[in-house]
């Protein structure tokens, strides 16, 4: 097991990222991708890290990429911004280290579902983002889709982490 791959290690490395995407956007997406290189270069099997973030990443993607057509999300001069695409590529390397703990109940991916939403929510205060809908509307929306979403992606990230 490489130091990437230990609980605290991917906490710490994927805050870091997060605050680089979303505090940095486009002015730290070389910071960014520098964080990003290292963790899928220092991974000891990287077809299994694919294996279980791509599901993810197509899921999230999907979802956000859609909602913002949809006017839920609005970022500006841009569609969708590639700091939001490299925070999908991070949040399921998450799933199996730093958030192992979401796979052992069913009711936990739930719960942190629901939560997870506030990620949202501070994107705006950060400025990343804008939410048209308003807060609560948008909170509406967003907590049931986390609530299916993020047992989703946990399933997907620890079935992927089985030899096959």
């Amino acid at each position: 097991m490489t130091i990437v791959e230990k609980s605290w290690f991917n906490a710490i490395w994927f805050q870091i990222t997060w605050f680089s995407c979303v505090l940095g956007r486009d002015d730290w997406l070389l910071l960014t991708l520098a964080l990003m290189a290292f963790h899928y270069w220092a991974v000891s099997d990287l077809r299994l890290e694919l294996r279980r973030v791509l599901p993810c990443l197509v899921l999230g993607l999907g979802v956000d990429f859609l909602l913002t057509l949809l006017g839920v999300f609005n970022f500006g001069d841009q569609l969708f911004p590639l700091w939001m695409v490299c925070l999908w590529c991070v949040f399921p390397t998450a799933l199996p280290r730093a958030m192992a703990f979401l796979a052992k109940s069913g009711w936990r991916p739930v719960v942190l579902g629901a939560i997870a939403p506030l990620n949202y929510l501070a994107g705006q205060k950060f400025g990343a983002v804008t939410l048209p809908l308003g807060e609560v509307n948008t909170m509406i929306l967003l907590v049931p889709l986390w609530m299916i979403m993020l047992p989703v992606m946990v399933r997907f990230s620890q079935y992927q982490s089985q030899p096959q």
